[in-house]
């Protein structure tokens, strides 16, 4: 369905697409200027297996989104992922998460973690779909408001 693959900075430009309208409402908040696209893919593109994986994603030749892992121990990563608005309810994202696993198992990570905002319980369906469990919800402060309860998934490697 869709394709991993390493970005460029001939990226920039979609991923300023990526990360704007509703598909930041519960990230960062705001469209990203060409600026800090080109930030994010430079981010991306610094990442090493002993601090983190960054990929495209990528459907009928088009990228849609990213799907991102940073290394939080040697053995435990946690996973994120964002898609353009307009390629939701595809299962792109759940696809792009499986493929991110099996590269993170593959390089040795034990236990994957991700967690999701509560507003947004489609990001926990795309979770459970790729095989995560809910293990917890902590409370993790929001800003200056109300402290926020995220739920967190857990993904531990088998075999």
């Amino acid at each position: 369905m869709v394709t991993l693959r390493a970005l460029t900075l001939d990226d920039v430009t979609a991923v300023r697409r990526i990360c704007s309208g509703e598909s930041v409402r519960y990230t960062h908040g705001y469209a990203f200027t060409l600026e800090q696209a080109r930030a994010a893919v430079a981010r991306i593109l610094a990442l090493t297996p002993a601090t983190g994986w960054g990929f495209g994603i990528e459907a009928a030749g088009e990228l849609v989104g990213i799907a991102k892992a940073r290394r939080r121990t040697p053995s435990v990563a946690s996973v994120s992922y964002i898609l353009r608005e307009d390629t939701w309810s595809n299962g792109y994202a759940t696809d792009a998460v499986r493929q991110l696993v099996v590269i993170l198992f593959a390089a040795g990570v034990e236990l994957v973690e991700a967690k999701h905002h509560p507003a947004n319980p489609a990001s926990g369906r795309v979770l459970t779909k790729a095989g995560f469990v809910l293990t917890s919800d902590p409370d993790i402060p929001g800003g200056p408001g109300p402290t926020i309860a995220y739920p967190v998934y857990a993904l531990r490697r088998t075999g």
